[in-house]
């Protein structure tokens, strides 16, 4: 028990107290197993909670609004020949649409395709050519693949805004799309700056463990961690995020999620 306590003094490694064998102290072992289940529905109120705040602040949005303002700014950039910002402010109200609609519903792969896409259109008109999109495709059936919503496009924000923006000439974010039997993957890769490799096992570990918003110093990628917080608590620590990069040569994030398909 001094062991275990010390070791948290030291290391603040609560886990590593949490998973001690106890067995030997029947007490003991009731005990942490009951802080260890407490800490873990803690985890969940709170992600629970966050989800209720991004819902309430949806309802907050006056969405027939911004709507009809911006399909009244495209009608004004097509009437004056201005066809890039026409496309540009359907593509924004297109994305914002599909952004604060039904959080919860499930939604194609399809469909997070397109909104990864619309995102894209926004971010060009601030990049130009110098970024680009490529998808790899293995099956057109895993199109009609079902996943949570928002998946896709935070993976395709985080390859332009921490891999590309930073990079010297052109990059490419390169989507690809596999399969197992059960398991669908989904792979975003950039060819821009990297991390160093503390980095990745920092957000690597923390992904693994489920981290939601960063404490204490951590900064950025809230986005990513939030998507693997949303994944594990809809279907289980066998799912999830994990990043794999190198400093000059890129970035890559890799979800794995159970494979479904509309029941018929």
């Amino acid at each position: 028990m001094k062991k275990a306590l010390r070791r948290y003094r030291n290391d603040r490694d609560l886990e590593a107290v949490l998973q001690t064998d106890w067995g030997r102290d029947q007490t003991l072992n009731i005990f942490f197993s009951d802080i260890e289940e407490r800490l873990h529905g803690e985890e969940i109120t709170k992600l629970r909670q966050k989800q209720a705040e991004y819902l309430a602040l949806q309802n907050q949005i006056n969405p027939h609004f911004l709507y009809n303002a911006l399909e009244a700014i495209r009608t004004d950039a097509l009437l004056a020949d201005c066809e890039d910002i026409a496309e540009t402010t359907e593509a924004l109200a297109t994305f914002f649409r599909y952004t604060i609609s039904n959080v919860k519903e499930y939604v194609t792969f399809s469909d997070e395709l397109d909104n990864a896409e619309n995102y894209f259109t926004i971010q060009r008109c601030r990049f130009g050519d110098k970024i680009s999109m490529e998808l790899e495709l293995e099956n057109e059936k895993l199109l009609e693949a079902r996943m949570p919503k928002l998946i896709l496009q935070p993976l395709v924000e985080n390859a332009v805004s921490h891999g590309l923006e930073g990079k010297l000439g052109p990059g490419t974010v390169h989507i690809a799309v596999e399969n197992s039997d059960r398991t669908l993957f989904l792979r975003v890769r950039d060819d821009g700056i990297g991390m160093p490799e503390e980095r990745v096992e920092q957000l690597n570990k923390q992904f693994a463990e489920g981290s939601g918003a960063p404490t204490g110093r951590q900064k950025g990628r809230i986005a990513l961690r939030n998507v693997n917080s949303r994944i594990r608590l809809m279907f289980g620590e066998d799912y999830g995020l994990r990043i794999f990069s190198a400093v000059g040569i890129g970035t890559e994030c890799c979800v794995t999620l159970p494979l479904l398909f509309r029941e018929e």
